[in-house]
């Protein structure tokens, strides 16, 4: 009945003799086409609809339309008569600054202008906004655009070599003033290339395409259907060949196409005619000259600084006495000049002339000439190519020493020579920021804040030095869910628990320091950087204190990878002290559990190394619908430097041997992060990820991975069916043991999520999700029975589904998450499934909670005499809920997406 009531309000404000469009159908005979771009040409398209819903027209049919207009009427009304009042007012002002000019012999006064109000776009009021911005009216069928889009969907099969195919269209119209609109496509046969030959007079030109061929799988275009967006595509990626390799000025325009068909056989001969190119001739300016395309080199590099903050005297008196204007080539004219030529070539010892670079500016270089030409591809008499140019831009910009950077590429007329020019306006050195923000992390929200100091080029090198002070209040899951008392602890997300504070320095220097960034290549784009920070922590059970020491190098491999590792031997060197709470600590040593002491102790840890490889091919080609693939690999070994030297070390009380009187940790710890992105349509897209990792505690660590770098499961970034950090470990009976912590944590990790996202309109998108994945420990734990990583780990994988709604701000994005468990490792056989019965998972509750059910039967039912049987006790536990339920769908809220 809903639906039929939907349905028949759809056409509320359809005219009437009108036909609201319903459905676009598109049916296709022959050759596949493609189907997205067959729909694009269609010129009227139906109401928005997402899952079959026409939500927008109904949020527009929803609200009246005559109420709206008669409101926006008073509404106008109301601002015509606050303008002549303020009208009024503003002329009775501007009278008596009149009066008073003529009172003291003065022809001028000051003019009074009030601003009137805006009747032209008017402020929308809430129903004429929901209506008119969230809605969308509804769209009638038009014959015109019906009968424009057949026409167009003929020229398009034309353009795609089927030319004596045909389109076709035909309208239904229904009793409920609806139209149905098919459109019928019959391909044909298309012309196919069975030949492709060149046409030019140029012979660098030929032999250029030649080796551009020698560089393709197969022959290009011989055998493909005589499509016009295929050629254009294949012109463009001639011409960029050939501007990457030296030739100067081609064009797509310099490559065009001669065709010879054949009808009975449905096959053409195309040729490839490359013409030279036009410019203005040097002597008639107003003249245009051909001349042929040739290999083309760089005759000088041009750097020129715009600035004058270190311009001594008045830089426009100076410009205007020298003749001169104060802008060149739209940047600050630059007047002092240096020749950079300082370059050794190591092997022969001789100067290297190809790193020669012209600077200009004023008063004083303040930036290191060295580290502006290394950014620099286009070097002294080498090749130009377009891709260099390209480089050097990203380069000079990924400095953010420049707030404008603008390079040109000026000809030599007659020659084959080219000049490079870069203009650049520096940015500030300095600045001051504040940035308040949103956090979460695995469902847990946070309000933080930052005082941030920067300097951009603190030695002239480009060395950034960024101090920054933050902190704010976040929401953690308690350590346990039950007190000393047995009072049930809060583990919302929205419950601000912990407080954190600290400060932290970093300094990001360009090459691998304290190497000369100039004695490096250029390729890698190393740099060094170095941190030094604290930070405090305070949550109910504890005070947390932590010291860190970072040196870390990176280096960037083209446009996909980037390499960082740490300093051998003190990559990071972390010292951890924490202060426990009396309550919490005489519970953790009540449970004496060696796992989650080893958590919650103080702890010393100095990294020999750290290696991250990145690797992104999102910048590597930008083809639209192509696959994105993204993958990240960390490698921690810790602890091994400083097991060298234990003769010299104390031991503490569980025989570690110490540093400061703090036990160190020893262990190599493997993380693995993919993600894969296939785009189905224009807003469609399937996105995939596995997570794999493992640590290996050994030596001086009797136990488990620290705890930062320990593994955890479940959250809205991980396996949305369980409340994050609460999954596993392994089998690990958690509903049994009424000692459990809130936080689990493991050595091991292998997890993976499959989410399909839609839109649903420009700012609110939709997701279907599948997650999957658990943590085990690597040695046994007495405490977590189940918990260890063996053979049958697989069976042990729990398994969630869901869907998600995310409100797209542009600046960031709002994420709701609904997560289903469908099956729990934990529970037991013929249980773990959510379509299975729960009997054998009470009755696991029975040596727990049987005697507490019948107790609680009993005071209930104060007047039976045979008390029920504890085996059957499992009923009356369900019952009254003693049991946690394990298959509660979990809500989380995230800020961006999960992956």
């Amino acid at each position: 009945m809903l639906l039929v009531l939907v349905a028949c309000r759809q056409t509320r404000y359809v005219p009437e003799g009108r036909y609201l469009l319903k459905k676009n159908k598109i049916v296709v005979s022959g050759d596949k086409l493609d189907m997205d771009e067959v729909a694009s040409i269609i010129r009227q398209n139906p109401n928005f609809s997402t899952l079959g819903i026409k939500a927008k027209l109904m949020v527009f049919n929803m609200v009246d339309s005559s109420a709206v207009a008669e409101k926006r009427k008073e509404k106008n009304d109301q601002l015509r008569r606050k303008n002549r009042r303020l009208s009024e007012k503003e002329d009775k002002i501007n009278n008596r600054r009149i009066l008073r000019a003529r009172e003291k012999n003065k022809s001028l006064y000051t003019q009074k202008i009030i601003q009137l109000k805006d009747t032209v776009t008017p402020r929308m009021f809430f129903r004429e906004w929901l209506k008119y911005k969230i809605g969308q009216p509804p769209v009638i069928f038009d014959s015109l655009l019906y009968e424009k889009t057949v026409e167009q969907l003929a020229l398009y099969l034309r353009k795609k070599g089927y030319y004596y195919g045909t389109a076709s269209g035909n309208v239904e119209f229904n009793s409920r003033r609806k139209a149905i609109v098919e459109y019928n496509l019959e391909t044909g046969n298309a012309y196919r290339i069975d030949s492709v030959y060149i046409i030019s007079s140029n012979s660098y030109l030929t032999q250029e395409y030649r080796k551009f061929l020698s560089k393709q799988e197969k022959e290009p275009l011989v055998g493909e259907v005589f499509d016009m967006d295929r050629l254009d595509e294949y012109r463009s990626k001639v011409a960029r060949f050939m501007r990457d390799n030296a030739v100067y000025g081609f064009s797509p325009s310099h490559l065009t196409y001669v065709a010879d068909t054949n009808k009975t056989r449905m096959t053409l001969s195309l040729g490839l005619e490359f013409s030279d190119r036009l410019v203005r001739s040097s002597i008639y300016k107003d003249s245009m000259v051909r001349v042929k395309h040739r290999q083309t080199f760089v005759k000088d590099v041009f750097f020129h600084i715009a600035d004058t903050t270190f311009f001594k005297g008045n830089f426009k008196n100076t410009v205007e006495k020298m003749g001169l204007t104060v802008t060149q080539n739209q940047f600050l004219r630059t007047l002092d000049t240096l020749l950079y030529d300082q370059v050794i070539d190591k092997e022969t010892g001789k100067l290297d002339i190809k790193r020669k670079a012209t600077f200009l500016y004023n008063g004083k270089m303040e930036i290191d000439a060295g580290l502006l030409e290394l950014q620099n591809y286009l070097e002294k008499e080498n090749y130009y190519k377009e891709y260099y140019l390209e480089r050097s831009y990203t380069r000079l910009l990924q400095l953010g020493l420049f707030q404008a950077i603008k390079p040109e590429i000026i000809e030599i007329p007659g020659t084959k020579y080219v000049e490079a020019h870069y203009y650049l306006v520096p940015a500030k050195r300095q600045t001051f920021g504040f940035e308040p923000r949103f956090t979460t992390s695995n469902g847990f929200l946070g309000v933080q804040s930052s005082v941030n100091y920067t300097h951009k080029n603190l030695f002239g090198g480009g060395q950034k030095l960024t101090f920054e002070i933050g902190g704010g209040f976040e929401s953690q899951p308690p350590v346990f869910e039950e007190t000393l008392d047995g009072e049930k602890q809060q583990t919302s997300g929205r419950s601000f628990n912990t407080f954190e504070v600290g400060p932290s320095l970093k300094l990001d220097v360009p090459g691998l320091f304290p190497t000369k960034v100039t004695m490096l290549s250029k390729r890698q784009r190393p740099r060094t950087i170095m941190s030094l920070a604290y930070n405090y922590q305070n949550r109910e059970d504890f005070e947390r204190h932590i010291f860190q020491t970072n040196y870390l190098w990176r280096f960037y491999v083209g446009k996909t990878q980037i390499f960082q590792a740490g300093l051998p031997f003190a990559s990071i060197i972390k010292f951890v002290s924490i202060d426990k709470q009396p309550e919490f600590e005489e519970r953790l040593n009540l449970l004496n559990d060696l796992f989650l002491k080893n958590a919650y102790s103080d702890q010393f840890i100095w990294q020999d190394w750290k290696l991250t490889f990145e690797y992104n091919n999102k910048d590597r080609d930008n083809k639209k619908g192509k696959s994105l693939f993204y993958m990240t690999s960390t490698f921690d070994p810790a602890g091994n430097t400083l097991s060298l030297f234990k003769r010299y070390q104390d031991t503490v009380t569980n025989g570690q041997h110490a540093i400061f009187g703090v036990g160190y940790s020893q262990f190599l710890r493997l993380d693995n992060d993919v993600i894969y992105t296939y785009p189905i349509k224009k807003k469609q897209s399937i996105h995939l990820r596995f997570l794999g990792g493992f640590g290996v505690p050994y030596g001086n660590t009797v136990t488990s991975l620290p705890y930062d770098y320990s593994f955890f499961g479940g959250g809205a970034n991980d396996n949305r069916g369980w409340k994050a950090r609460q999954l596993g470990p392994g089998g690990y009976k958690y509903y049994l043991d009424t000692n459990r912590t809130a936080t689990q944590i493991g050595d091991i990790r292998i997890a993976g999520s499959a989410e399909y996202r839609f839109s649903m309109g420009q700012m609110i998108k939709g997701a279907l999700f599948f997650d999957a994945g658990n943590i085990w420990t690597l040695n046994e734990d007495v405490n977590r029975p189940g918990s260890q990583f063996s053979s049958d780990w697989f069976k042990q994988i729990a398994l969630s589904g869901g869907a998600g709604i995310r409100l797209d701000l542009d600046f960031f994005i709002v994420r709701l998450d609904i997560g289903l468990p469908i099956t729990n490792p934990a529970l037991p056989s013929g249980g773990k499934w959510i379509f299975q019965s729960r009997e054998s998972y009470y009755k696991e509750g029975i040596p727990l909670y049987g005697q507490e059910a019948i107790d609680l039967y009993l005071s209930k039912n104060p007047n039976v005499i045979t008390p029920p049987d504890i085996e059957d006790s499992w009923i009356f536990i369900k019952e009254y809920n003693l049991m946690l339920r394990p298959f509660m769908p979990q809500f989380h809220i995230g800020i961006g997406y999960p992956f």
